[in-house]
């Protein structure tokens, strides 16, 4: 039992130098490797590393940012976003979620069935 904790032991302290010696990837690189492969109009959702979110399309990707018209209610200019400063980016499409498709898809059942039991009643009373 001794041998075996003293064996994790030791197996521990030599993985942990290994595991820290690891170099981070360079995560500026692939994001721009990334936006090279998304074509011009696409619809992106574009995490940037302080929280903010942004939601627009692609117009160009230039070798040190990423050229995005925002979708905002009141028009704005297209930003110019640094690859340094992206978190994350995520492809999207607008359009309707699958719930609002659901919905309005139910609504005009149920307009159809009381129409069919109006006309039915209009039938019935002649």
């Amino acid at each position: 039992m001794i041998r075996a904790i003293s064996a994790l032991l030791l197996i521990l302290a030599l993985a942990t130098p290994a595991i820290g010696a690891q170099q981070p990837a360079d995560e500026t690189e692939a994001w721009r490797t990334l936006a090279a492969a998304l074509e011009p109009a696409a619809t992106v959702a574009v995490r940037l590393r302080d929280g903010k979110r942004i939601v627009g399309t692609v117009l160009e990707h230039p070798n040190n940012a990423l050229v995005l018209k925002p979708h905002t209610r009141v028009p704005v200019p297209a930003r110019a976003i640094p690859y340094t400063d992206i978190e994350s980016i995520e492809r999207t499409k607008i359009g309707w979620s699958p719930g609002a498709k659901v919905l309005v898809g139910v609504g005009i059942g149920v307009g159809a069935l009381m129409l069919s039991v109006l006309l039915a009643f209009a039938a019935y009373a002649d």
